[in-house]
Order: structure tokens, then sequence, then C-alpha cells
């Protein structure tokens, strides 16, 4: 597919080379379909010396307890992930610490998700899910083609292979393989890790700052060191469709942000900018609320009015 509705300031021609839909029925749980309109001021909340960071919240918590619980990671400790009851031990540096199998984790991009830590194995191609009520290592499974090592980073911040994300519709990756531009999603089952679906996109992520998704729809940050920057590219992935005329304002602040989360039940974007912690509150238009499941269902047939092809691949293990 060539997708032809490209806006002259866009970084080229996208193509969805292909999307592959993996031991899956052909229900699909759509939970919330929504498009941003505004991403608002950051807001200020810790500094860490640290440049590459991580600071999460749960966004399914089994309670309110767990609800106000903050997570961490240190870039010099990749062994371990730091567990504060609320905002206050956050800001005073007291944690509860969890200890990961060795190799630990790679990278920042990581989430906290209905009481689990994902996160990429450290030298290798496997994503992990790590159970935080009982300190355990439950899932690792390999993502196939999914680059462990080498120069072929994800976006302009070169320091992610994987990038984890959650929305109302679950547990999603973006990543890079050792051999392509492409930018690549899954759609991951988050207790098997099994791929759902999965997209192998020609956008090159090497000319994007960042990425996440929100409501099934992939967004991408022009830049991480511009203080002023816009978000212009939006990609729905169960439509398959460039959305049009999107143009948010973004800011960094701290001219280095080094990753972008986005957390579905305070409706934020948490960010780590040069050691600052930030959240951006965000607004989003409901859309499609007056489409059936079956209608939703038919946006994920092979034969899309978007032209294009869903390849069935064993490869996953």
């Amino acid at each position: 597919l060539n997708i032809t509705r490209i806006r002259d300031d866009d970084y080229g021609e996208y193509q969805c080379i292909s999307r592959n839909d993996v031991n899956t029925t052909t229900a699909v749980i759509y939970v919330n379909d929504c498009v941003l309109y505004a991403v608002g001021k950051p807001v200020y909340h810790k500094f860490t010396d640290q440049t590459y960071g991580s600071w999460l919240k749960d966004p399914l918590p089994r309670n309110d307890d767990v609800g106000e619980r903050i997570w961490s990671t240190n870039e010099s400790d990749t062994l371990h992930i730091y567990e504060y009851a609320n905002k206050a031990k956050y800001r005073n540096n007291i944690p509860r610490i969890h200890k990961l199998k060795p190799p630990g984790f790679r990278g920042n991009a990581h989430v906290v998700y209905n009481g689990s830590f994902y996160y990429q194995e450290k030298y290798s191609d496997r994503i992990v899910r790590y159970d935080l009520d009982y300190s355990k290592q439950i899932e690792a499974r390999s993502l196939y083609k999914a680059a462990s090592s080498g120069s072929n980073f994800l976006y302009t911040t070169e320091y992610n292979y994987m990038d984890f994300s959650v929305d109302d519709n679950g547990l999603w990756v973006i990543y890079t393989t050792a051999d392509s531009n492409n930018t690549h999603v899954a759609k991951l089952d988050p207790h098997s890790l099994i791929p759902q679906y999965s997209w192998n996109i020609s956008i090159n992520h090497h000319k994007v700052g960042e990425m996440f998704i929100v409501c099934g729809v992939l967004y991408a940050v022009d830049s991480v060191v511009d203080k002023n920057t816009k978000i212009r590219l939006a990609l729905d992935l169960y439509r398959n469709q460039l959305l049009d005329d999107v143009n948010l304002s973004f800011t960094n602040p701290f001219k280095r942000t080094t990753t972008v989360g986005y957390n579905y039940r305070s409706k934020e974007l948490y960010t780590w900018d040069k050691g600052n912690q930030l959240t951006y509150p965000t607004r989003y238009h409901e859309v499609g609320n007056n489409a059936s499941s079956s209608d939703k269902t038919d946006d994920l047939s092979p034969q899309m009015h978007s032209g294009i092809d869903i390849y069935h691949d064993n490869g996953y293990d």
C-alpha cells in the first residue's frame, strides 16, 4: 500500500507494508476509540540526575492504594526496579526494591500494567513480564526479529530497541529490527506475551523523536531536543489510516526527553526530560461510538478500503 494523503511538511512517503494477525479470533477487543486534540503544558514532579531513567504508574491497578504507587528505574542499575508507595515517598526517595533476574532490563521505555512490570531483557530480543506483587518473573518470550544489539536503535534518542506502551485497548510494543528502518508495532497478550496483531510500517523511526499509542493510534513527536515541537503524525493502527489535520503542540522544556509514555487512567503523558519527571494532560475526542463491534471487526479484514494486506507468519515463538 502507498498511503498518498501525506502533507508536504511530513517526513516523506509512509507505507504500512503489512499487518500480521497472530493466533487470534475474528473478535477484536477495541475498548476505546479516540483522537487527541490537545497536549497541555508540562507539570514538574521530581528531578533525578540521570539521562535515561523512567518513572511509571499502573493504569490498571487492583485497588486505589496500588493506583498511588510509583515505580522507577535507574540507567546504571539494570537489575532493580524501585517501588514507592505514594508521591511523598517518591519525592523523598523511600523505595521498596524489587530484584530482577540477571541480566536485567534494557533501555528506559518500560511500562507497569495490571500489576506487572514489562521490559526488554538486556542483550536479548525477549520481552519479560515481572509480577510486582510476588516479586517474580512470570513470563518471557522472544519477539520475532526484534533488535537487541547494534546501532539500529529506535528514534533520534538512540537508546531503546523496544518501546512499550499501554492504552485502554491493552499492551503494545513499538520496536526496531536489525535490518530495517521501518517501524514495527505489536499488540501483545499481557499474560502470555504472544503477539495478537503486528504491523510493519514504512515510517523511518530514525526521523522522529519519540512515539506513543493512545486509543490504538500511533503518534510521533517530531523532536525531543527542540523546546517547542509538534506531534503531526498519527496512524490509526486498527484502521490502518493516517489521520488528517493532526498538528499538536508539544514542549521539551529541558531539551532532552528520552522517553514518552501514556497513562490512560489519568489521561496524561509521562516523560523523562534531562532527569526531570514531567506529566502532560491530554484531551481527546471520542470517535466511532456508533460503530458496532462487527463494524470494527470489519476494519481488520484482509480486503480493506486502504488496501493494506494482512499476512500470516508462524515466526513468532
